[in-house]
């Protein structure tokens, strides 16, 4: 994928990360006043929070992982060096890029068979398989982000799928993002 190409991807992925965060505190807030001040309140608010809050997380996952800034459980692989800890890498990122396709392939046959049911959400005036669009999206995106890992694992220019020492953890995660060239 071409630098200019990603890079609006990253883009996206960010403002939309943004945008929920701000609509989901919004409504969050509108709703707390509306509730306790004026003893009224929106319907459909904690679900379109709910779904907003679900996109959030998925655009996250793949944020995480493009920053590196994803949760590493490396009791085990931290132990390893060399040859070693890259076939463990590997071997990790395969296994994460199968699990961001099966969930793919899931959320890909709930909103076909949601797209045939054509209901709406119980709340929000608005087909469901539209909110759960995220599902198939956001493992789409996950897939190639741990898609991207794999491809600097290959390249060496990353040794392993978290950070490798402690130290790096304060790192600001613009300085270690996956799909950067080392400089």
């Amino acid at each position: 994928m071409a630098k200019a190409q990603l890079s609006l991807v990253n883009r996206l992925e960010e403002g939309l990360m943004a945008l929920f965060l701000a609509v989901m505190t919004f409504l969050t807030f509108v709703q707390v006043i509306l509730r306790y001040v004026f003893n009224t309140g929106w319907i459909w608010s904690l679900e379109a929070t709910t779904y907003t809050f679900a996109w959030l997380v998925l655009l996250g996952m793949a944020y995480g992982v493009r920053t590196r800034t994803h949760i590493a459980v490396d009791l085990v692989v931290g132990r390893l060096r060399g040859r070693a800890l890259r076939i463990a890498s590997f071997v990790a990122v395969l296994i994460c890029i199968a699990y961001a396709v099966m969930m793919f392939y899931g959320g890909a046959v709930l909103v076909q068979r949601l797209v045939e049911l054509g209901n709406e959400a119980r709340d929000l005036p608005v087909k469901r398989w539209i909110l759960l669009i995220m599902l198939p999206g956001g493992f789409a995106l996950l897939a190639f982000r741990f898609g991207q890992m794999f491809w600097q694992l290959a390249k060496g220019s990353i040794q392993r799928l978290g950070f490798g020492e402690r130290e790096e953890a304060v790192l600001p995660p613009a300085a270690v993002e996956v799909g950067e060239e080392e400089r």
